[in-house]
């Protein structure tokens, strides 16, 4: 087993009472996917419910598989960056924080009108986080928050405010590919517009989070991008173990991050194992070497956030 072994992507805080129960309604990957469909009372209700604390839930599946330390953020719901940097603080020897500069919303999306304003309050946002609450960069960031162009060269524009804070601090943010299971513009996951982004702020670590997911043409974009950054990074989260063999055969292990999106829904998925192990099984499928799962499992991780673990 490596020396340690960091779950760097990891929703915790804006968990609800009813995700405490869904271990009769969620075994597989797929239910999680059409949970909102399938339940839509239980969806609405969730979303809005007072979070709770799911800390314990986390370190239990931690301990069970190994994990040694996770890096924390904003799960879909009413927790907020203060909640994040408590948890944190309640678990200094376990746990690491990520920002969101933005809220999820279930209600609707922002207009384009509203969006200058948002991008300065998230620029605004990402000082407070890493300065007043010592988080460590930005989580999945959700770009439909703060743009509706679908040009890259205007999508840059538009998230300059962001990305010029994060230059700052050679921050790192994740920006997620493919699908999600919430209502936004599917044309976000392709990651192809990264290219701009990674291109004109290589100082800020780009993590591309799920590698697209399994779907060809998506991870054939999101290798293209991490080949013409060297600021670009993968996660393993629900990708596929032919995509990580070929990822670590084209870019190297160093760029590639160990994650499994624990999260109050994720949690409770059985099939074909639990969250954390059916990851660590992808490492096994793809014919990672002890070296090449060193870098993945924490090596990667402990440089791109700068944890200092030695």
């Amino acid at each position: 087993m490596p020396k340690y072994r960091i779950e760097a992507h990891c929703h915790l805080i804006g968990a609800s009472p009813i995700s405490e129960n869904l271990g009769d309604k969620i075994r597989t990957l797929a239910d999680k996917v059409a949970f909102r469909t399938r339940y839509p009372d239980l969806y609405a209700e969730r979303i809005i419910q007072p979070p709770i604390d799911i800390s314990d839930a986390l370190l239990a599946d931690m301990d069970a598989n190994g994990v040694t330390h996770a890096i924390i953020q904003q799960d879909y719901g009413l927790g907020d960056n203060d909640m994040v940097a408590a948890a944190v603080a309640r678990h200094k020897d376990r746990f690491f924080g990520l920002l969101l500069p933005h809220k999820y919303t279930a209600r609707r999306m922002p207009t384009r009108d509203e969006m200058p304003k948002l991008r300065q309050l998230a620029s605004e946002e990402i000082k407070r986080g890493i300065e007043d609450l010592g988080l460590i960069g930005v989580g999945e960031f959700f770009a439909r928050a703060f743009t509706t162009e679908v040009n890259p060269d205007n999508i840059l524009e538009d998230f300059r405010p962001i990305f010029d804070t994060l230059a700052q601090y050679k921050a790192p943010i994740l920006i997620q590919t493919a699908w999600t299971q919430f209502k936004h513009n599917l044309i976000y996951g392709n990651p192809i517009w990264v290219d701009e982004i990674a291109g004109e702020y290589p100082q800020v670590p780009i993590v591309l989070t799920k590698m697209g997911r399994g779907f060809e043409s998506l991870f054939d974009s999101a290798v293209l991008v991490a080949m013409r950054n060297e600021n670009v990074y993968f996660d393993i989260v629900d990708t596929r173990a032919d995509h990580i063999r070929r990822t670590i055969d084209i870019i190297g292990s160093d760029r590639i991050i160990y994650g499994s999106d624990w999260c109050c829904m994720t949690r409770w998925v059985r099939e074909p194992a639990g969250c954390h192990q059916r990851h660590l099984d992808l490492l096994t499928q793809a014919g990672a070497t002890p070296e090449e799962r060193e870098n993945i499992e924490w090596r990667t991780a402990n440089s791109v956030f700068r944890l200092n673990l030695k």
